[in-house]
């Protein structure tokens, strides 16, 4: 049985993702607490809101859709109006094939900063997760439910399938270096440790260890740099890294954040509106395209499409994953 159900499981996760791999964006600087909890209130503003959805390898079938949402805010911040002390919440649901096999996951991460300088300050970040495996198995079809001409789902399958979902808690941990410039342009370097406790399962099967899933380690890193002073834009360059078990994750790539010149006074305070656009390289996997819009620096909308050039793209026709972004940062009435 338990063969049987690895074997299946692995048909219906399109078989070029490890089950037990950690869910991964192509805008990963857009899903900020879910990759690291030392990302939490470490920004300019009071609150922000971020949502994300992404259809992969729909050319394929049933491909993994998924969905995440994520509020964090900063609780306390020094005379600078940086960032002390921060908190978040974030939730995501990863789900593919007939079954709807998938993973959910709640988080709600802590993180503390301590400032080296006026442009410069170190967080850590903890992140406390419960989540859960599951699938519906209603919607399979199998061997002893042909009756030798045809498919009757009234027919007993004949398989004792007794797990439709396997709940657990995690955690996760985070190092993060902000370097702010001149016009609040901020380099950010991070570090963090995903699924600390390797005790969340990777499938629904029994084995107890034998289907844990492996510690994660990030590295991520964005720079926003001034290019024209006149105009306002920058070159923002980003970078990810990513390992786990036998599985490697190398982007890189940059965009290009272009000021359109819309600046209008909101209570006091200049902001802009910029259109930014560029690529990231993943490596053997995609070449990604970009294009995003940010609204005076409180809304921002993203748009982003995977070109696949993994040894999958005879099967996706080299399309991959199109993916979306929103997100909402803002100030409190009493601190405008």
């Amino acid at each position: 049985m338990r063969k049987i159900i690895s074997i299946f499981l692995f048909t219906f996760g399109l078989g070029s993702i490890s089950l037990g791999q950690g869910i991964h964006f192509s805008q990963w600087y857009e899903a900020p607490v879910v990759i690291n909890p030392a990302n939490s209130g470490s920004y300019f503003g009071d609150y922000r809101a971020n949502l994300n959805y992404r259809n992969q390898w729909a050319t394929i079938g049933n491909s993994y859709k998924t969905m995440y949402a994520s509020y964090d805010m900063p609780l306390k911040k020094n005379d600078n109006g940086i960032k002390t002390t921060g908190i978040g919440g974030s939730f995501y649901s990863d789900k593919a094939g007939k079954s709807n096999y998938g993973r959910t996951e709640a988080l709600v991460s802590l993180s503390q900063s301590v400032a080296v300088s006026r442009d410069m300050d170190f967080s850590v970040g903890l992140g406390f997760i419960y989540g859960q495996v599951s699938a519906n198995f209603d919607n399979l079809k199998w061997d002893n439910q042909y009756d030798g001409t045809n498919y009757d789902k009234n027919l007993p399958t004949g398989e004792n399938v007794f797990n439709t979902k396997s709940s657990y808690f995690d955690l996760n941990a985070g190092f993060l270096a902000r370097f702010i410039g001149r016009k609040k342009n901020e380099t950010n370097l991070g570090i963090s440790i995903l699924n600390a406790t390797q005790l969340s399962s990777t499938s629904l099967s029994s084995g107890g260890n034998d289907n844990s899933r492996a510690m994660r380690i990030l590295f991520h890193g964005k720079s926003e740099i001034p290019v024209n002073k006149y105009r306002g834009d920058f070159v923002v360059p980003t970078l990810y890294l990513s390992a786990q078990g036998a599985s490697r994750v190398i982007a890189f790539g940059g965009t290009y954040k272009m000021n359109l010149g819309l600046q209008s006074s909101y209570t006091g305070y200049y902001t802009s509106s910029f259109l930014e656009f560029g690529g990231i390289y993943r490596h053997k996997d995609a070449v990604v395209a970009i294009v995003k819009f940010d609204w005076v620096q409180k809304l921002q909308i993203g748009a982003s499409y995977d070109i696949n050039i993994s040894r999958l793209r005879t099967a996706s026709v080299y399309q991959g994953g199109f993916e979306l972004s929103l997100v909402w940062k803002g100030k409190f009435i009493w601190n405008q």
